[in-house]
């Protein structure tokens, strides 16, 4: 009964609707055959849009949409001869027949809404259908993608740590590769050492070998050494004496490019002295004194950088933007979906007439299509979303502070140079000098991410030591003659004694004979003995403990300490002995002095680790226990006093506050002695009968006390040189 009456009530609008609008266009056919009705917000807004009226929809809707166009423009076309055909069929009829017509078409027309809504309301559920469909897709390929998600992060978390036990792995490995090479090297440059010194060897040999052919050859011609003819000319003459000195192998290379006489004499005695010098009108000596190498600390930086301390995860924002799109796209498909929902139920609204009807249709169509995009969006989405990992890695740097030296490495080649001119002869010293800048980094991590580069950014000690172990370049002689005539002035020799005294001989004024010695000769057998030019003089000191091979003097410009060596070419002294020292030198008990350098230093402790290129006698460190009132010696060079030994007993061995300390921890450890020790102590080995059982100190504080002196243990240095 209701839907009969719903009929009714249709028929009666839509009677209702036809008379009101009558022939007045009331609706809007596109070019893709839709029809829509002109009420609300639905208008024909396209050029291409045809406005019809009631009639014209009638005639053309039963119609497929692709020919209703078609269709149309035929009615239009035959417009007035078919409404005169109905009219002559409606005037054959009765009232009652036409009453009928206008019912039954009322009817069909009524039932083609009818259909038209219900094929609507299928493809409506069908689409519901399709999107519940969908939407448990969508449901199980999130559900997918957060398992695959869990997986991923799980792999990608044991690829974290297989990846970090690679990079420990490499870091130890390169560790090691760094280590082997540096042994590497050092026996490289060992075993190059030990060639060089074959080389001077061999070389000094075949010198001497020459020599002494040379000299036999001039004995075999002529009785005397020299001939007096050999040496006499208006050219300039220049003898060059080649002197072993202290790291000789570093002197550069004299050559004579001009047309100058030029001779190289192996050694030389007093004998052939005297024909040179009596026996030249033009002469030049050139004597080598020594050789130094230092390096100045000219400023020191510290610099930073950073290692990969670790790597964590952080939110990835395209992860987060992804699913943030997502949910705006799902959204506006339930606003879009609602408005199509709202649009069907018009449609349905067999009450509100046929325009209301075609109208809630139309947006239905509408906004079913716009919720069709959202899902094909929200599916796009959905893909990357599944793809993106919502955690990014990102490296966590930690900064550390490593130390750039700027280095000033200085060799110097010294001479005496003695001359004849004009009828008088003169002397100076004169240097050769060859520099060099370094910037030495010290503690670079090797975790650090810029490791190889900062590697070849930077020089190290080692490269350091090789430039000062290299010979200085060759020098032609006249340029050779240019610098000794743009240093200082000569210094005028006034006697023969002083003149040999300058080429370290022994000269005594001829002895007047008496008359029994000019008759019969002097009783006394004349010391024939000739006096080497070689700088290895005996020492100036008698010191009959042998201990003493192992001491040294260190010298610097600020004053004088001790030193001993614990391996052939290093020797360990305080730090307080070199600090701020940018030349230092040592002299050991037989006068040989050598130039050396800092290659490790300990403020804590107050030790220094020195290297040069001289050798000498290690000690043997103490490695027992210690006991009160044993009996230690103390050897150094207390107040300038050098290669002095006194004796005390061990007090105690306690430990106290470092000296360089920026806290009074007591964190070092002492064994204190009433051994005097003083200034010039510093450095010096405290024996244990022939054993070192610490380094000399001046003390840990300014009111020391009388009897209370102090030396580093030698647990400590073991530390330090084990570090």
């Amino acid at each position: 009964m209701f839907n009969i009456f719903k009929i009714t009530i249709s028929i009666f609008l839509i009677s209702f609707f036809s008379t009101a609008i009558n022939a007045e266009e009331n609706f809007c056919l596109d070019n893709d055959g839709l029809i829509l009705p002109l009420f609300e917000e639905i208008e024909c807004v396209s050029a291409t849009d045809i406005k019809i009226n009631e009639k014209e929809f009638i005639h053309i809707i039963e119609f497929d949409e692709s020919e209703r166009l078609a269709k149309l423009n035929i009615y239009r076309e035959n417009k007035f001869e078919i409404e005169k055909i109905e009219k002559e069929k409606l005037a054959n009829k009765s009232e009652n027949e036409i009453k009928q017509i206008k019912e039954d078409k009322k009817e069909l027309d009524q039932k083609k809404i009818s259909n038209l809504a219900k094929l609507q309301e299928e493809k409506r559920l069908a689409r519901q259908k399709e999107l519940d469909i969908k939407k448990q897709k969508r449901l199980a390929e999130v559900e997918k993608r957060k398992k695959d998600k869990e997986e991923k992060r799980l792999a990608r978390q044991k690829e974290l740590d297989i990846k970090k036990q690679k990079r420990l792995a490499e870091v130890e490995k390169r560790k090691k590769d760094k280590e082997e090479k540096r042994i590497a090297r050092q026996k490289e440059l060992e075993i190059k050492k030990e060639l060089k010194k074959e080389e001077r060897i061999a070389k000094k040999k075949l010198e001497e070998k020459l020599r002494k052919e040379k000299l036999a050859r001039k004995k075999i011609s002529d009785n005397s050494i020299i001939k007096p003819s050999d040496v006499i000319n208006d050219k300039l003459k220049i003898i060059y004496f080649d002197k072993e000195i202290v790291k000789a192998e570093l002197l550069p290379n004299i050559n004579s490019t001009v047309d100058i006489d030029f001779e190289t004499l192996v050694d030389l005695n007093l004998d052939i002295t005297k024909n040179l010098l009596a026996s030249n009108s033009n002469l030049i000596l050139i004597i080598p004194k020594d050789i130094d190498s230092f390096s100045t600390v000219t400023s020191e930086d510290s610099m930073t950088s950073q290692i990969v301390a670790g790597i964590r995860q952080v939110p990835n924002p395209e992860f987060n933007r992804l699913q943030m799109e997502i949910r705006r796209a799902e959204r506006e498909q339930q606003n879009a979906l609602a408005r199509a929902e709202d649009g069907f139920r018009k449609s349905q609204c067999y009450s509100c007439g046929l325009i209301t009807q075609w109208g809630g249709l139309a947006i239905q169509t509408k906004w079913n299509n716009v919720a069709s995009d959202l899902q094909s969006r929200i599916v796009s989405l959905t893909n990357s979303y599944s793809t993106t990992p919502d955690y990014l890695e990102k490296e966590v740097l930690r900064s550390y502070n490593y130390v750039v030296q700027n280095v000033n490495v200085e060799k110097k080649a010294l001479y005496q140079i003695i001359q004849f001119k004009n009828n008088k002869y003169i002397e100076k010293n004169i240097s050769i000098d060859e520099n060099k800048k370094f910037k030495v980094a010290y503690n670079i991590d090797p975790q650090d991410k810029k490791y190889e580069t900062l590697l070849n950014k930077y020089s190290d000690t080692n490269q350091v030591t090789s430039w000062q172990n290299q010979k200085i370049k060759n020098i032609a002689l006249d340029k050779f003659s240019t610098i000794i005539d743009n240093q200082e002035s000569f210094k005028e020799i006034t006697s023969k004694k002083e003149l040999y005294a300058s080429l370290n001989f022994n000269y005594e004024e001829p002895k007047e004979l008496s008359w029994w010695e000019r008759l019969f000769g002097s009783s006394k057998k004349e010391n024939k003995k000739t006096a080497s030019l070689s700088n290895k003089s005996s020492s100036n000191y008698e010191v009959k403990d042998v201990r003493f091979d192992s001491v040294v003097i260190v010298k610097t410009e600020s004053g004088l300490g001790s030193g001993f060596f614990i391996s052939n070419d290093e020797i360990l002294t305080n730090y307080h002995v070199i600090e701020n020292s940018s030349t230092i030198s040592v002299t050991d008990k037989f006068g040989k002095r050598s130039s050396a350098v800092v290659i490790k230093k300990d403020l804590k402790r107050d030790l220094a680790l020195l290297k040069t290129n001289t050798t000498g006698k290690a000690v043997t460190f103490y490695s027992g226990q210690l006991k009160q009132g044993e009996m230690v010696e103390a050897l150094g060079h207390p107040k300038g006093r050098k290669f002095s030994l006194t004796k005390g007993w061990i007090s105690a061995i306690r430990k106290e506050s470092a000296g360089y300390g920026a806290t009074n921890e007591k964190n070092v450890l002492f064994i204190q002695t009433d051994a005097a020790i003083n200034h010039g102590n510093s450095g010096g080995p405290l024996f244990y009968k022939d054993k070192v059982v610490g380094v000399n100190t001046q003390g840990l504080s300014k009111d020391r006390s009388e009897g209370m002196n102090f030396a580093v243990h030698f647990s400590e240095v073991n530390q330090f040189l084990s570090k």
